[in-house]
Formats: C-alpha cells, sequence, structure tokens
C-alpha cells in the first residue's frame, strides 16, 4: 500500500473513523484504524469495536493499493502532529512509514488478516429497508432524543432510542423511565409495514456530531440485525461519503404511546427562555437531588429549598388555564425537556402533582414527557 494525499483530508478521516474505537476494546487489533488504499485513487478509513462501525473515504494519489492496520490513537496523534501540506503513507510488512516534508516517521502495523470483515461493508439493498431524511432534520431530532436515554447499562433496553420506521416516516422515542423524549420525522421510503429496532444511543450520538453542517440527506439501509447510516458529502468540498453502521439492542422496548394521555386538563404556555433562565437560578438552590417546585396560577412561580444551604424563588409571566396546583421536577430533567424545544414559547400540559406532566412546542412534532417528584 502507497499513496499521497492531503495531511487535512487524512487527518479529517482518521479523526472520524477513530471514534468507533473502543477504550475497552476484547481484541488487541479492534484498537487499529483500518486503511485501504484502492485502484480509483481513494483510501478508505474504517474502524469498528463490533458493535459500532465508523467509516469514511478520501481523494488520493494511490501508488500501490492495499490495506494496512495501524494503531489508531498512535496514528491519530501522529496524523493531528504533521504540518500541513501534502504527506506520504507507505505500508509494508509489519510497518508502515508516514512523509511530510522532510521528516519520516514509522509505526508497527497490525496483522490485516486479524481485523474482522466490518458490517457494513455489505450494503446490498435488496433484503433491507432503506429511507432518506433530511440531514439537518435528523440531527435536530437526534439533540432532542438522545439525552432522554438511560446511562445504567443494567437496563440495556432503555440505553438505545427506539426508531419506529414506516412509509413516508420515522418516529424516535428514548426513555430512562424518569421522562420520555418522541420526535417525529418525514422520510423518503421505508417498509410496507412498520418496521421497530432499538439503536445504541453511542451511535446516534455519533450520527448526530457527524450530521452537524451538513448538506442534504442521510440514508439509513436497516437490514436484519444492523443499520447502515451514508452521509454523502458533509459539505460542499468533501469527497465520498460518511458511514455509520451499528447493530441493534435486541429487547422489547417499553409501549410508550400508552404513557401519553390523550387530554390534560391544565395548560400552561410560557416563554421558552425564560423558563430556562429562571429554572437554571433557582434550581441552583436545589441540592442533594432536590427539585424545583412549579406553582402554576395565574402566574408561574419556581422555587427550591435545600435545608441548611437556602432557598429561592421566582415569579415569571405566564398563561394558565386549568385549576391552581403545584408539581415538582428534576432541575436538570426539566432544564433538558425545555431546552429542547425550538420554537419560542412551550406549553406545559399538566393533570396533577402525581401523573407525568408533558412539553410541547408549537409545532407539535416534539413531545417531551416528564414524571413529577413526589413531594414530602
Amino acid at each position: 500500500m502507497k499513496f499521497r494525499c492531503e495531511r487535512d483530508d487524512l487527518l479529517s478521516a482518521v479523526q472520524f473513523a477513530s471514534r468507533a474505537i473502543s477504550n475497552r476494546a476484547t481484541l488487541p487489533v479492534l484498537s487499529g484504524l483500518r486503511l485501504e488504499a484502492t485502484e480509483d485513487n481513494r483510501v478508505r478509513v474504517a474502524a469498528t469495536d463490533l458493535e459500532l462501525t465508523m467509516e469514511t473515504k478520501f481523494a488520493a494519489a494511490v501508488d500501490e493499493p492495499g490495506t494496512a492496520v495501524v494503531p489508531g490513537r498512535l496514528f491519530g496523534e501522529m496524523s493531528r502532529s504533521l504540518s500541513s501540506g501534502q504527506v506520504s503513507v507507505a505500508g509494508t510488512d509489519g510497518e508502515v512509514e508516514i512523509g511530510s516534508g522532510r521528516g519520516r516517521f514509522r509505526v508497527r502495523s497490525l496483522t490485516p488478516d486479524d481485523y474482522p470483515a466490518l458490517p457494513i461493508e455489505d450494503r446490498d439493498d435488496s433484503d433491507g429497508v432503506q429511507v432518506s431524511i433530511d440531514a439537518a432534520e435528523l440531527a435536530g431530532a437526534l439533540s432532542q432524543v438522545v439525552r432522554a436515554a438511560s446511562g445504567d447499562e443494567s437496563r440495556q433496553i432503555l440505553t438505545g432510542v427506539l426508531w419506529e420506521l414506516e412509509g413516508g416516516g420515522v418516529t424516535l422515542a428514548a426513555t430512562d423511565s424518569y421522562r420520555l423524549a418522541v420526535r417525529h420525522l418525514e422520510a423518503v421510503g421505508g417498509p410496507a409495514e412498520e418496521r421497530k429496532v432499538v439503536l445504541p444511543a453511542r451511535t446516534l450520538g455519533e450520527l448526530a456530531r457527524a450530521l452537524q453542517g451538513a448538506n442534504g440527506s442521510v440514508t439509513a439501509l436497516v437490514k436484519e440485525n444492523l443499520v447502515a447510516f451514508s452521509i454523502a458529502g458533509v459539505s460542499e468540498d468533501e469527497v465520498g461519503e460518511w458511514v455509520i453502521g451499528s447493530r441493534f439492542i435486541e429487547g422489547e422496548f417499553p409501549k410508550y404511546r400508552q404513557l401519553i394521555p390523550d387530554a390534560y386538563p391544565n395548560t400552561l404556555t410560557v416563554d421558552r427562555e425564560l423558563l430556562l433562565e429562571v429554572t437554571k437560578r433557582v434550581g441552583l438552590l436545589a441540592q442533594n437531588n432536590l427539585p424545583v417546585k412549579l406553582q402554576l396560577a395565574e402566574e408561574l412561580e419556581v422555587s427550591a429549598h435545600t435545608p441548611d444551604v437556602g432557598e429561592g424563588q421566582e415569579v415569571i409571566e405566564a398563561e394558565y388555564e386549568g385549576e391552581s396546583l403545584v408539581i415538582a421536577f428534576n432541575p436538570q430533567f426539566l432544564l433538558d425537556g425545555a431546552s429542547a424545544i425550538t420554537s419560542h414559547r412551550i406549553e406545559m400540559l399538566v393533570g396533577d402533582g402525581l401523573k407525568p406532566a408533558i412539553l410541547r412546542g408549537e409545532t407539535g412534532d416534539f413531545t417531551y414527557l416528564l414524571m413529577p417528584v413526589r413531594l414530602s
């Protein structure tokens, strides 16, 4: 293997693919990056931990097609430290040489034959379902929904995000049993009958990161046990595509629709930015996992009290229809929900102080359900 390319192209590809390398790799070879120079003057850079796979390619002058596996972290640091301009990469048995200006660096390589086949290499869509989603819309939806996934590995199904695929649309849902985030997106394509899969939040976090500033659409190919997201041209200057693949989380996701009431008797409408600012300020006095309390009436009073620390309250203007009541929330969960809504005003629908509340914006495509904290 031997090729020449721009340092920035190499660095961008290496940084992208390296995010699939796990610090807890079960096999030593999984700590490596696979470089493949092809006859059509492209270099593919990929990494996998067998659950998450990330691959991209860029244009290069390929003198000798071939494959090499390099130590991922070390090669990434070396690529970052090289000076701008053209670099050369040449792989021989047991080592890879990187040339930059008048410098030459050699690193021991790993055995390519030991590197597992990438799950995303077979992207034949004949036995899968393909959907296309606007990249900016998907990035926004992921930022809203992924935050509600659980970090508790003992309930693995809740560490993922449910994808409900149907013709012309996709619904994303995540819950940690304390809150629930749901977002619907329009899509092109989809299955004839609804299909449900659960994808790891880690995968979708990387997808959201890759979509920042992306143009066009994202294509998701859903197969029997994995999904591959293809992002063509992250910007006008990008060549090729970025691919993120992931296996599903096995198990049955909670029937979340049963948790969302058809109607609520009490509705609060408040300025989003004002609610965020006040909750942050008053929430400083809600320490030791204590909640913030919301007094819902003609005005909204937000208060918090922590014994031996202090207390705070602030009143803001709001519109309210219903009976006066008090409801309390985990302040961070409330901030997460309010900040995920993109409209200027937030509607909070409440039954009473013990039933889940719903936060939604003016567009109605995003729903955030939040369990209240029982007051003693």
